[in-house]
């Protein structure tokens, strides 16, 4: 599959969720109008060759001016009457994700024979998952995704020694993103499902059981 095709997939998806009422279910906790205003900039800014290396004498990286938008944008997204103990659980779940995202890449560029779905596929999908498993609000979600991919590909630079650039805002980087941002939400909803069946079960024990003592 080409590059690109995923995330326009996946993009489309999720618009589409979105306008026929499913935003409860993909993103209870983004505005409308947030998620509008960033597709929009991201479209006008996609097609731009404005790339950024913030330390080119340390690590190979090229951020695209998209990516930077978005790494802004989870700051607005992210503030609000959380407490700083959860801010910094969150900032470690960011870093675990970063740390597992790099390792798996750096992993498969020495043996890209054994892996689970596809080389390119293996680290969003574990990356969303953990993330799914961290938080189920999904602007949480897409701040410890957006900080994880971004920290991952420049730690996946870093233990490749300069032998890799790492081009944070190719279309590689959006189908690992988006990748990323379906599993963490699906694995969401599947966690709330299974919480809400055994929530249910109990109830109708409890009336089971208390129907045969009375």
């Amino acid at each position: 599959m080409n590059h690109g095709y995923m995330s326009i997939w996946i993009m489309v998806i999720m618009a589409t969720l979105v306008a026929t009422g499913w935003k409860p279910y993909v993103a209870p906790d983004i505005s409308k109008r947030t998620i509008g205003l960033l597709g929009i900039l991201i479209a006008v800014l996609l097609p731009s060759s404005i790339w950024w290396s913030p330390m080119p004498a340390v690590v190979q990286v090229q951020l695209h001016v998209t990516v930077c938008l978005l790494l802004l944008s989870t700051f607005f997204l992210l503030r609000g009457s959380e407490n700083w103990s959860y801010r910094g659980y969150l900032v470690l779940c960011a870093f675990m994700i970063a740390v597992i995202w790099g390792s798996i890449r750096k992993i498969y560029i020495y043996d890209p024979v054994f892996y689970w779905l596809d080389p390119s596929w293996d680290a969003p999908i574990i990356g969303g998952l953990l993330c799914g498993a961290f938080t189920s609000e999904a602007k949480h979600q897409f701040g410890l995704i957006i900080w994880g991919a971004v920290l991952g590909e420049c730690l996946n630079a870093v233990l490749q020694s300069g032998a890799y650039t790492a081009q944070i805002g190719s279309l590689s980087w959006w189908d690992s993103f988006w990748i990323a941002i379906a599993s963490a939400r699906l694995f969401s909803l599947l966690l709330k499902l299974i919480r809400m069946t055994i929530s249910k079960l109990g109830i109708m024990l409890w009336h089971i059981k208390g129907g045969r003592s009375s």
